[in-house]
C-alpha cells in the first residue's frame, strides 16, 4: 500500500463572519464504512480590538475574514488489474477573524443595540461562509472515496483533478454568495449613520 498526502487548498473571503468548533467524527474504514464517511472539521474563531464611540468610527475599522483549507490524504492499493482508494480522509479547516469592541462610557445606547445586530449579522454572514467550506469537504469526501484505476499513478492523478476542481466550485459559490449578500449587507452587515 501507498500513502499520498494531496493537498491543502487555501481560499479567504473577508467581510463578516463566525464558525464554531464541531466535533470530529471517527473515520471510516473500508467498503462499508465509505458511505457514512464524512470530512473532519477544524474550526476557530479569533477577535482583534477595535475601537470607536460613533458608528462612522466603527466603520472605518471593523472588518470580518474567513480563511478555509480542505485537505485530504489517501493510501492507494493495487487489487488485481485495479487500484483503489483505500483510508480517505479529508479535513476543512475555518478560520474566522472578527472585530471586538469594548464600548467607551460615553457610547449611546442607540449605538450599542447598532453595534449588537451588526454582530449578530456579521456572524450569520461568516456562518454562510462555513456552510459553503463544510458542503465542499463533504462533495471532496464523497468524489474520492469511490474512486477506482487501471493503475496507482494514474489514479493518484485523477484524485488530484477531481479533488482541486471540487475545491475551485467551492471558490466559486463563496464569490457568488458574497455577491448575492453584497457582503453580508442583505443579511443585515452594516452600521448605521
Amino acid at each position: 500500500m501507498r500513502t499520498a498526502t494531496l493537498a491543502a487548498v487555501i481560499f479567504a473571503t473577508g467581510c463578516g463572519s463566525s464558525p464554531e468548533v464541531a466535533p470530529t467524527p471517527a473515520p471510516a474504514s473500508g467498503s462499508a464504512g465509505a458511505a457514512t464517511a464524512r470530512p473532519s472539521i477544524v474550526a476557530s474563531e479569533q477577535y482583534y480590538d477595535i475601537d470607536g464611540s460613533s458608528a462612522r468610527a466603527l466603520r472605518k475599522s471593523q472588518d470580518a475574514l474567513t480563511v478555509w483549507s480542505i485537505e485530504w490524504v489517501y493510501g492507494t492499493a493495487q487489487r488485481g488489474d485495479s487500484c483503489v482508494l483505500r483510508d480517505v480522509k479529508v479535513t476543512v479547516n475555518v478560520a474566522v477573524t472578527l472585530p471586538r469592541w469594548k464600548p467607551p462610557a460615553m457610547a449611546s445606547r442607540e449605538l450599542l443595540k447598532t453595534w449588537q445586530a451588526y454582530f449578530k449579522a456579521v456572524r450569520l454572514h461568516e456562518a454562510g461562509h462555513r456552510t459553503i467550506a463544510e458542503r465542499n469537504a463533504r462533495e471532496v469526501m464523497a468524489a474520492l472515496t469511490p474512486l477506482r484505476g487501471a493503475n496507482c499513478d494514474k489514479l493518484s492523478d485523477e484524485a488530484t483533478r477531481t479533488a482541486e476542481q471540487i475545491v475551485a466550485d467551492g471558490r466559486a459559490r463563496n464569490r457568488a454568495y458574497d455577491i448575492e449578500t453584497k457582503h453580508g449587507q442583505t443579511q443585515g452587515v452594516e452600521l448605521g449613520p
